[in-house]
């Protein structure tokens, strides 16, 4: 799996998110007992995913990302399963996670550390699941036409000026000598790492954490050129239509790695 933090990785979010869903509401009363086997499991998962940001003892990093010891929003599972399965602004989804899964890793960090907040069961991931299911308008596909040419050329300069420098020209990691190793961020590689994202995330990451020295050093309008370039790069189709720089807009735009 992606190692990506819970909260989840890549941009500035919080586990303050409401989640409409009123599926199952805030823990009340006694914390439902622990299977040791499903707090395994998500100690696993917990280790595989989210330590890289919220850290060994659920520290975390903040602001970027919470500490997840002793936050009281964890009694709030509809957050905790929202979080995890949508993604949040700049937070990555992780809509491959099963129910039982869901619901290891939640049981895990919700008594994990200091927390005892009460185990965590698949049917009521299941349940809060169908919830966000059905409250998901419609999507479209990165592959759609969801730039336009001349987005893609201001992006290009932006690209250029801000961050050929360690990313390289081509967008392919390869920048200057005296500059720290860069990923690639465009093509296939670059695509199967964010694919099922949408492009609220990575949108949010960009202008939260780049350039490393001087993050949001750039308007808003420039970062989403950047996102039409890398669109470009990655042999994306424009369209009649520029990416906006509007979160709820670009929360509906669905990033896979080909066509369908």
């Amino acid at each position: 799996m992606r190692r990506i933090g819970l909260a989840i990785g890549l941009a500035s979010v919080t586990l303050a998110l409401v989640v409409t869903t009123p599926a199952v509401q805030a823990q009340q009363g006694p914390a439902a007992p622990v299977d040791s086997a499903v707090f395994q499991q998500g100690e696993q998962l917990y280790n595989d995913n989210c330590v890289t940001c919220h850290q060994a003892g659920g520290i975390g990093s903040p602001p970027d990302f919470p500490a997840l010891t002793g936050n009281d929003h964890l009694t709030d599972l509809n957050l905790i399963v929202g979080n995890i399965h949508q993604g949040k602004g700049g937070m990555l989804a992780f809509p491959d996670l099963t129910a039982d899964q869901i619901a290891a890793l939640a049981t895990y960090v919700r008594n994990a550390w200091d927390n005892e907040f009460g185990g965590v069961t698949p049917d009521e991931v299941a349940t809060i699941l169908s919830g966000l299911t059905e409250g998901t308008g419609h999507k479209v596909s990165v592959w759609e036409g969801v730039y336009t040419k001349e987005q893609d050329a201001r992006g290009k300069k932006v690209h250029s000026g801000a961050c050929a420098r360690c990313h390289g020209l081509r967008l392919n990691g390869a920048g200057e000598p005296d500059m720290p190793p860069a990923p690639a961020i465009a093509r296939a590689t670059f695509l199967h790492k964010w694919a099922g994202q949408t492009l609220t995330a990575l949108f949010d990451y960009v202008r939260t954490k780049m350039p490393p020295d001087n993050p949001g050093m750039l308007s808003d309008q420039d970062y989403i050129d950047a996102v039409a370039h890398i669109l470009a790069t990655s042999n994306i189709p424009a369209g009649d239509k520029e990416l906006p720089p509007d979160p709820a807009t670009l929360s509906t735009i669905v990033i896979e790695e080909q066509a369908n």
